[in-house]
C-alpha cells in the first residue's frame, strides 16, 4: 500500500508568492470586487480568502476565470514577499507593483488643460496607428 504524504500546513503568510488581486482590481475600477468575483463563479469561501490576502492555493479554473474577466494574465495577479532572488532571476517579473491609481482619480488630480493635453496626445498616437496599419 502506498501512502501519500500530507500537504503540510501551509499559512499565507509563510508563502513567498502570494495571490494581489487588489491593484488590478482598482485599476479595471471594480468597486465591489467580492460581488463581482462571485458573479464571474469564484465561490464565495474563495473569493473572500483571495480578498482578504488568505489563499493559499488558487485552481487553474479559477485563475483561468480571473484572468478572462480581468483581461490579465496570471503574473498580473501574482507578486512575490520576502524573497531573495539571484539578479536575473525569472520570478523579478512578480515583484511587488506600485500602487496602482484609478484612471478616476487620476482624472480628478488633473486641471482641465493637462487632461485636453493628455487627450491630444491619446489622438496623435490613434491616428498614427491607424496609418500604420494602411
Amino acid at each position: 500500500m502506498i501512502y501519500r504524504k500530507k500537504r503540510g500546513s501551509l499559512k499565507p503568510h509563510n508563502s513567498s508568492i502570494i495571490l494581489n488581486l487588489k491593484p488590478i482590481l482598482a485599476l479595471r475600477n471594480i468597486l465591489h470586487p467580492s460581488a463581482f468575483l462571485i458573479k464571474i463563479g469564484i465561490n464565495t469561501t474563495a473569493a473572500n480568502k483571495m480578498l482578504k490576502g488568505e489563499a493559499v492555493q488558487i485552481n487553474f479554473r479559477q485563475l483561468t476565470t480571473l484572468c478572462t474577466h480581468l483581461n490579465c494574465t496570471p503574473n498580473d495577479l501574482f507578486e512575490t514577499r520576502a524573497m531573495v532572488l539571484p539578479p536575473g532571476h525569472s520570478l523579478e517579473v512578480l515583484a511587488p507593483k506600485p500602487e496602482v491609481m484609478s484612471l478616476s482619480d487620476f482624472a480628478k488630480s488633473k486641471t482641465v488643460a493637462q487632461m485636453n493635453e493628455l487627450l491630444t496626445r491619446a489622438n496623435a498616437i490613434a491616428e498614427e496607428g491607424e496609418a500604420e496599419r494602411i
